[in-house]
């Protein structure tokens, strides 16, 4: 059994940005310039780890904090475009953000059957003045539940058989709240800023593995694997769907999301000589 303590200090010199009205992968990195100050972070863990059974369990649980100084979001408001007759920086605000939580790990190291589970309690926030009436929100990338399984049994030294479930929870995202027309323009409105969920992302994975003969000279394997197996519609964005004439006062948005990625076997053959 050991205990661990560790305190890690950061400096880093890109910055990764998101569009918070936009639910595709828009992410952009954004380095460090006279206006943008490299980030800060500031990280606190403690952790008790100990094995079972001459090594076959291992078990560990990690508490940490981390604090974030010189982080970087977009203006409320903004969109893809709206910089262009200006340096994007001019478009950036300033903040801070903070993280904590716990990890959960258990793994069968020796036997037959192998495996492990780890399980992630977080929080991640940012605070910024100009965004959110200068209260704290959750980051897109907050993850409140994050699961992973993974179990491998060898029925021969020839034949081996494996299982993945993966879950996390949905990002965090700005939605439309409504439209309306001022000065001749269509005018977006936004609520609180990443106020709503995205439906959880989880999946099976599944695979068979055949090693053959081996020989001094070749050796080779053959695979078959099938990827999110139940063929789970996960979230891939979120985009708004406008029906009727909004000149005549009569428009309702509707909400559609977009999977990608359903079930996908796969056969491979690997080989070396």
């Amino acid at each position: 059994m050991s205990i661990k303590a560790s305190y890690t200090r950061n400096l880093q010199y890109l910055h990764l940005t998101n569009i918070a009205s936009i639910s595709l992968p828009t992410d952009l990195w954004f380095p460090s310039t006279e206006r943008v100050k490299p980030q800060i972070g500031s990280q606190y863990s403690l952790g008790a780890f100990r094995n079972f059974a001459d090594n076959t369990w291992e078990t560990s649980v990690e508490v940490y904090y981390k604090n974030m100084l010189n982080q970087i979001e977009y203006e409320d408001g903004y969109v893809p475009g709206s910089s262009l007759n200006d340096n994007l920086d001019n478009s950036l605000v300033f903040g801070k953000g903070w993280a904590y939580g716990a990890e959960f790990f258990v793994k069968k190291a020796l036997g037959k059957t192998t495996g492990w589970v780890g399980y992630t309690l977080s929080w991640t926030q940012r605070q910024f003045k100009d965004i959110n009436n200068g209260e704290p929100y959750f980051a897109r990338y907050d993850r409140r539940h994050d699961i992973q399984f993974i179990l491998t049994h060898e029925f021969s030294p020839k034949w081996t058989v494996s299982a993945v479930w993966v879950y996390s929870t949905g990002n965090a995202l700005t939605l439309q709240t409504g439209r309306y027309i001022y000065d001749g323009n269509i005018v977006n409105e936004f609520g609180p800023r990443n106020a709503f969920r995205m439906v959880p992302y989880h999946r099976m994975d599944l695979s068979v593995n055949w090693t053959a003969k081996k020989t001094e000279k070749f050796t080779s394997a053959w695979n078959l694997s099938i990827y999110n197996v139940y063929s789970r519609q996960n979230p891939y964005f979120i985009y708004f769907a406008a029906e009727g004439d909004i000149t005549q006062g009569q428009v309702k948005l509707s909400a559609r999301q977009v999977s990608l990625f359903p079930i996908i076997p796969a056969i491979t053959w690997n080989f070396s000589f």
